[in-house]
């Protein structure tokens, strides 16, 4: 069930020191790491390199029965080359890009790659970001394109799709469904409208929402998620109520909550998380995936959980969606399977 709770008064803090200290020796270790396995990273792509050099000439070259131009952006992640390594081995021609930080990905470099291209940051100039994109189209004359973007990136795909699909394929959502999508408290009214399961949801934009809120009426407690994506308070699962009402407000009132920046609270379901991948093309899945969540983001294999399936089958067929969505699930003690969000997430 999503509701809305009236608003009030609003009073926002700063992230606390505590949680930056986190993040800066997080972001220590996982440097020194790197820099630990450097030379073992460089002895195996040059073995890699050497080896693919003498066994390239003796490998077929593929042919498509109808090869296309692909062009697909976020070329700095491991999906990317995935694709662009499934597409070439079909026979078909892939052009990467990425935008001009991103200038060196290694990526560009691998024999599934024809060109490569970086663009503007489209949160920074949306308008240039398109034209960069039609223009990349035009000279390569591409067929498709398929974003594989991060959570905000997607955004301005959905809005480049118009002008874009005057000259190719834009396998993407449109932009009022993905605005749907990434806004957390309107995926879960959408889910619940369409007889979904969602756990209860409320629209906050004032602490005083929350701090008025009866929980004595609750069999669970809530957690509260930041409906923009927030890259530093996404993992904070506090458990609402607190021990006492003084932690309770001190938590809530450390948040960013505001009509500007509203939030969802939600109720926590415990249970066993899974996360889905699906691609889809005009509501009917064409693939589908589906693993237990991994802490590490890199541990996943493919699991069939039957009323996952049917319920992102009834969701996208129901939307006529295009494009590549991804769910986060958990199973309750009843057996019951809720959906938590939704998103493109780069973990996919």
């Amino acid at each position: 069930m999503a509701q809305s709770i009236s608003d009030s008064q609003t009073t926002t803090q700063p992230i606390s020191l505590g949680v930056k200290a986190a993040a800066f020796f997080q972001s220590l270790a996982t440097l020194t790491l790197l820099l630990l396995a450097l030379p073992i990273n460089a002895a195996i792509v040059l073995l890699s390199l050497l080896w693919s050099s003498l066994a390239r000439p003796f490998q077929p070259s593929p042919v498509a029965t109808h090869p296309k131009n692909i062009l697909i952006s976020g070329g700095k992640m491991t999906k990317a080359l995935q694709l662009a390594r499934s597409f070439h081995a079909a026979g078909h021609r892939v052009v990467l890009i990425e935008t001009h930080k991103y200038w060196l990905s290694g990526h560009q470099f691998s024999h599934a790659v024809d060109k490569f291209y970086t663009t503007p940051v489209p949160e920074k100039d949306p308008d240039a970001y398109t034209q960069a994109l039609i223009d990349i189209v035009k000279r390569e004359n591409i067929d498709v394109y398929i974003p594989v973007t991060s959570p905000v990136a997607s955004y301005y795909d959905s809005l480049a799709k118009p002008a874009l699909s005057q000259y190719c394929e834009v396998f993407h959502v449109d932009a009022d469904v993905c605005e749907m999508l990434d806004d957390k408290y309107a995926f879960s009214e959408k889910a619940r409208q369409l007889g979904l399961s969602v756990p209860k949801s409320f629209k906050i934009t004032s602490p005083e929402q929350v701090l008025n809120f009866d929980f004595s009426q609750e069999t669970r407690k809530y957690i509260l998620k930041s409906i923009p994506y927030d890259s530093v308070r996404r993992l904070n699962l506090t458990k609402l109520p607190c021990e006492t009402p003084d932690k309770t407000e001190a938590f809530v009132r450390s948040l960013p909550i505001s009509q500007e920046k509203s939030w969802i609270m939600q109720e926590f379901i415990p249970g066993k998380e899974f996360c889905t991948h699906s691609t889809v093309r005009d509501g009917k899945l064409r693939l589908h995936t589906c693993c237990e969540s991994s802490a590490f983001q890199v541990n996943y294999e493919n699991v069939e959980q039957p009323k996952i399936r049917e319920w992102v089958t009834h969701f996208f067929r129901e939307l006529k969606i295009t494009g590549q969505i991804s769910f986060d699930f958990i199973e309750a003690e009843d057996g019951e399977f809720y959906t938590k969000v939704s998103t493109f997430k780069e973990h996919n």
